[in-house]
């Protein structure tokens, strides 16, 4: 019986290459299978461990605030009390709280007109442009283009009628500069509130002493007054303006809007587990009992508290 043919050399070498081809071919598309497969859980385990690091920044929230309104009371004859970042422990990972006077600024909001009602007309703002304006000149921006300045910001929020969410929508008024921002940014705030901050002089540091020339007082005399502040603080307005070397009576009220406690107070939350490190920066509202929380972002770790 005769053999059937066979397959030359040539053609047994070309079943090889296609047989070898397919091989590789199937092998990438297994890897990419491998690292699509990888990706995805990556992602997963990523976005768990980022869930399970909010859920211990919202505890250490809940923790944080609770205990504030006991912190505002010891902090009246010690300011440390309140400043001491609080550490907690918890199963999972470790959160810091701190607390800071979130209301020794000047509210952008309170330049706002309240929206005019039929049997009331049309409301003053709270804080007059001329009062932003001596803040920018305190803070040592020129008095030409701080008063036409602080026009321009309150026609803006005369024109919108909307309340700022934060301070940095400052920088688009026309006429602001990075050097403006850099002069009077860290003494500007957004408040919730179309009401005037009032400063906790027991809190005030000498480089806020333009806050103080806004409502009318001399911006060296605050500075001193600030700088000779009695060890326990001062136990009432009055006494911070005895201190001052102004009378209430030639600071235009100014006493009114001092205060030797803080309604708004900013809550700075990190937490570090084995696998993330997060951040959250709240404003709280201690007027309100229980205290509120009333605004929040999370930011990157490496950001300044």
């Amino acid at each position: 019986m005769k053999a059937g043919p066979t397959a030359s050399p040539s053609e047994r070498g070309a079943a090889l290459l296609a047989v070898l081809a397919m091989v590789v071919l199937l092998a990438g598309f297994a890897t990419a299978g491998l690292s699509r497969l990888k990706a995805a859980g990556d992602r997963i385990s990523s976005a768990q461990a980022q869930a399970e690091a909010q859920l211990l920044a919202s505890t250490g929230v809940t923790m944080a605030v609770s205990i504030i309104s006991r912190l505002k009371a010891q902090s009246r004859n010690n300011l440390a009390v309140i400043q001491e970042p609080l550490t907690f422990d918890l199963p999972g990972g470790k959160v810091t709280a701190r607390f800071r006077d979130g209301g020794n600024c000047f509210n952008l909001n309170s330049l706002a007109r309240p929206p005019a009602t039929t049997s009331t007309g049309v409301t003053p703002a709270a804080a007059r442009p001329q009062d932003f304006a001596r803040l920018l000149t305190a803070s040592g921006i020129p008095l030409m283009e701080a008063t036409s300045i602080s026009r321009a910001t309150a026609n803006r929020l005369a024109q919108t009628g909307q309340l700022w969410a934060d301070p940095t929508e400052w920088a688009a008024i026309p006429g602001v500069t990075a050097q403006h921002w850099a002069l009077a940014g860290p003494l500007l705030c957004a408040l919730p509130s179309r009401e005037t901050a009032a400063l906790n002089i027991n809190s005030l540091t000498p480089d806020k002493a333009p806050l103080l020339a806004a409502m009318g007082l001399g911006a060296d005399e605050a500075r001193r007054a600030i700088a000779a502040r009695p060890a326990a603080g001062w136990s009432s307005a009055s006494d911070f303006m005895g201190s001052s070397g102004s009378r209430t009576e030639e600071a235009g009220g100014a006493a009114e809007q001092l205060g030797t406690s803080t309604r708004w107070m900013t809550l700075a939350i990190e937490v570090e587990t084995a696998k993330i490190r997060i951040a959250r920066d709240l404003l709280i509202d201690t007027l309100e009992q229980p205290a509120a929380v009333v605004s929040s972002r999370w930011r990157a770790v490496e950001e300044a508290s």
